[in-house]
This record gives C-alpha cells, structure tokens and sequence, in this order.
C-alpha cells in the first residue's frame, strides 16, 4: 500500500476555481450594423450571345476560313457556319451560333444568328 502525502490535492482546488471563473465571463456585446458593409452583388444582364451586325464588314468578300473566324469574333458568337444564300432558316435555332450566307461564287452575302 502507498501512502501519499496529499500533495496532489493542493491543485485540485485551484484547477476547479480556474474553471469556475472561466464560465462566469461575459459574452462579447453585439457590434451595431454600420455603414461600412459592403453591398451585396448585383446581376448583370448578360450582352446578347451573337450580334450580326458586326459582321457587316464582311459582306461583299471572298469567304475563307481566316474571315468565318473574324467574323464569329466580332459577332461574339460560340461558333460559325457557311450556309447557301438561298437556304432556309434552320428550325433548330442556336442564338451562340452565327449563320454566314455566301452564294455560289464564294461572297458573303448575309449573315444572321440563329
């Protein structure tokens, strides 16, 4: 049997008045709202995904790969086509799509989304 000589008791009741007083802090005070918060974001309204009219400078020119691609760059359209001059409308319309009419002999004639 071991006998101590109560040493390991001194700390007991200090360890407990530690906690004691820990739990008996006051919680921080609320802070009033200001005016240094920041607005929330807003929504842009997106531009439009393809305009045709700032591909006019391509009319009357040869088409060649080069032009298709400036013009879909300008237009800020997804993606480019050639479609004849004398070709419908296509019922599956793609508004990031830019439709580039050319005639026979290889020269813009039109251009429209869709």
């Amino acid at each position: 049997m071991r006998i101590t000589n109560g040493r390991h008791w001194i700390g007991l009741p200090a360890m407990a008045m530690g906690l004691l007083l820990a739990g008996c802090q006051t919680p921080p005070a609320d802070r009033p709202l200001t005016s240094e918060v920041p607005e929330p974001p807003s929504f842009v309204t997106p531009p439009e995904t393809c305009q045709a009219a700032a591909v006019r400078f391509g009319l009357g020119l040869r088409v060649s790969q080069q032009l298709l691609e400036e013009m879909r760059q300008r237009a800020g359209a997804r993606l480019a086509r050639t479609v004849p001059a004398v070709e419908k409308a296509d019922p599956m319309q793609d508004t990031a799509r830019l439709n580039v009419q050319v005639e026979p002999t290889g020269r813009v004639v039109g251009a429209y989304c869709g």
